[in-house]
């Protein structure tokens, strides 16, 4: 399962599968990685058939022009913010389901060669450590200690709050 993760972050880290095989044990293997990608998978269906979409033949090109069109018609940007950290594959070409991606694709009117997911990408980070650090079994110093060595916490995100989960984290929510 870490290799979908994995190409959807693009880290060529070859150490990402034992460590995300490592956060798995710290689990006690409940499957956290498993619901991630369960959730990214169905946000990203229930989008498409929002969109009028078959998951099952829409092509990655299809599917990048419904997404910038739905923006501009400015009629379904809320089906969008659950979606922050849905990346989706298709055919090993990823299109991001966040919204700020989607509204900078539009916007610049960038072709489906050219662009970007950036920001689903740091949100899919984020959403991992989150879900790391808010299990229950889980110690956070080693949890910490694991992502940031398998490329989940770089430096380029250090600006970037992931309010999300610094709530959860500090005051426990979650755990």
């Amino acid at each position: 399962m870490p290799s979908i993760l994995q190409k959807a972050l693009n880290i060529d880290e070859p150490i990402f599968t034992m460590g995300m095989r490592s956060l798995e044990k710290s689990t006690g293997n409940s499957g956290v990685d498993t619901r991630l990608i369960a959730d990214i998978l169905e946000n990203a269906h229930k989008v498409m058939r929002t969109l009028n979409l078959d998951p099952a033949d829409t092509t990655g090109h299809e599917l990048y022009q419904a997404l910038i069109a739905a923006i501009k018609r400015r009629d379904i940007q809320q089906l969008f913010f659950y979606t922050d950290y849905v990346l989706y594959s298709i055919k090993n070409e990823i299109i991001s389901f966040n919204l700020i991606d989607i509204i900078e694709n539009a916007h610049h009117e960038l072709s489906f060669e050219s662009r970007i997911i950036s920001h689903g990408q740091r949100s899919l980070r984020g959403e991992i450590v989150e879900r790391y650090l808010s299990h229950y079994r889980t110690d956070d110093d080693s949890t910490l200690e694991i992502v940031k060595s398998i490329g989940l916490l770089p430096e380029s995100d250090a600006w970037y709050n992931n309010a999300k989960a610094n709530k959860n984290h500090k005051t426990g929510v979650a755990k």
